[in-house]
């Protein structure tokens, strides 16, 4: 059986006395596309810096292509490409000697691809790094982590500095990358409407914890906003189990997040909460917003 490109098992990270991350266990298969999101401070960064082996877990574990992240042999980690939140770029050297050093650590570097990419992104690879603008040096980041051809690509808001037209540019290659359906790509990033045009699957931190694992397709069927009225209350099945989030407004209308509405529903129970009960499927941001209203 092969191993997933990254397997995480009850990992927890701990900074002093705050628990950052709060016993994640998840798995991405080759070929899946994850879209990470999650407000500022909900523990993106360190969710993918101690999945790659960056930071120790405080308990659980993490691992690549197998291999305990932070015991990976050299071939593993030949075969990762990640792009930080900030790069990490030597500030002294031209963009084409930087990637000239890169390319000595990677027998597969496709100097073809890195030069096209260098050129449609509007790289200036003649100029010193600490000439470039916070865009292009962004841009160099990512194509330094790409030119290897890695099998998983982690990416920690990658679009963050790029105007509107260099992340269309870039999400265009995630998706040409994708259409491969072999490597495996995992990005946070605040911008729904990119997430929706590129990742496969959604995952959704809220301090600490993965509240939220699904498909695009789950969750715009399985995912639901009711509005029930004063006084009237859930079943108790459906309370139990499948309740994200809830809240009353200022009309004491209560209005409730739910997950696994689909086999709800295909048992009768939308007609038993009556007719005044209000059910709405909701886009991704709507989502994202009502969890945290």
């Amino acid at each position: 059986m092969t191993a997933a490109a990254l397997e995480l098992a009850n990992l927890c990270k701990n900074f002093d006395a705050v628990q950052v991350l709060k016993g994640i266990t998840a798995s991405v298969q080759a070929g899946e596309v994850i879209g990470l999101l999650g407000l500022n401070g909900a523990g993106k960064t360190t969710l993918l810096e101690t999945a790659l082996g960056f930071s120790l877990p405080s308990s659980g574990s993490a691992s690549i292509f197998g291999q305990n992240s932070i015991a990976m042999d050299g071939l593993t980690k030949a075969r990762v490409g990640f792009v930080p939140q900030r790069d990490e770029l030597l500030e002294g050297m031209k963009g084409d000697s930087y990637l000239a050093l890169i390319a000595e650590f990677y027998p597969s570097w496709n100097h073809g691809l890195v030069a096209r990419l260098a050129s449609e992104w509007a790289v200036p690879l003649d100029t010193r790094i600490n000439k470039l603008s916070v865009g292009q040096r962004q841009k160099l980041s990512i194509i330094s982590a790409l030119g290897h051809e890695p099998d998983l690509i982690i990416l920690d808001e990658p679009v963050a500095s790029l105007d509107p037209v260099a992340r269309r540019q870039f999400l265009k290659e995630l998706v040409d990358i994708a259409s491969s359906q072999t490597r495996t790509i995992l990005f946070s990033t605040h911008i729904v409407s990119d997430l929706e045009r590129v990742a496969s699957r959604v995952w959704l931190m809220q301090a600490g914890n993965l509240r939220i694992d699904a498909s695009m397709d789950d969750l715009k069927e399985n995912f639901v906003r009711i509005q029930l009225p004063a006084g009237q209350l859930l079943p108790a099945a459906i309370a139990k189990n499948s309740v994200l989030h809830s809240r009353t407004d200022s009309r004491g209308v209560s209005i409730v997040l739910l997950k696994d509405w689909d086999a709800y529903s295909s048992r009768g129970l939308a007609s038993a909460l009556g007719k005044d009960t209000q059910i709405e499927t909701l886009s991704l941001e709507d989502l994202f917003l009502e969890l945290h209203a």
